[in-house]
């Protein structure tokens, strides 16, 4: 009986997911974001991004693949809000926001970004810092990796070290 209600579960959380976990902010949001934001910047339209269900079921992810853009200064949270739509538009180029963006171009437009604006030396790899498990990261850092939704553009987010935005690619 266990085993058919697990199936239920796992067959209905495979059919609400989207068919891209690679979402891009509504065109709204894009446009709204140029500026600074003081919504809380873990949120999009509001909604919070939260992948812990499974987890919570499950016991969470065992280890994540992230890069990120790491800023410093007085202004890095602002800077931060501006190359996250900087990204976004160029991952989604000409395309309708509303169809989200292609897994491919987001991770490829923040690469560049990366490389050209981190002052993190992950930069060299366009901000990938590879596979890792929970705790090797400061906690601020690994609430986002381990908790966030995967394949969207988080931050800016505050540690020790400065504002970082963070693209999670995956979680196992």
């Amino acid at each position: 009986m266990l085993r058919v209600l697990i199936s239920v579960v796992l067959a209905c959380a495979i059919l609400l997911t989207p068919s891209s976990a690679f979402v891009a902010p509504s065109s709204s949001t894009v446009a709204s974001t140029v500026g600074p934001s003081t919504d809380n910047v873990r949120t999009v339209n509001n909604a919070p991004l939260s992948m812990g269900f499974f987890d919570d079921i499950f016991g969470g992810a065992k280890s994540a693949d992230a890069s990120h853009i790491l800023l410093k200064g007085p202004n890095a949270s602002k800077q931060c809000e501006k190359l996250k739509t900087d990204i976004y538009r160029k991952a989604i180029g000409k395309g309708d926001p509303a169809a989200g963006v292609a897994p491919a171009k987001l991770m490829d437009a923040f690469a560049a970004q990366a490389k050209r604006s981190s002052t993190c030396p992950s930069k060299n790899n366009g901000g990938s810092l590879g596979s890792f498990g929970p705790g090797e990261m400061v906690p601020e850092f690994d609430a986002v990796v381990f908790k966030d939704q995967v394949g969207v553009i988080h931050g800016p987010v505050e540690t020790q070290f400065g504002s970082h935005l963070i693209l999670v690619t995956d979680r196992s």
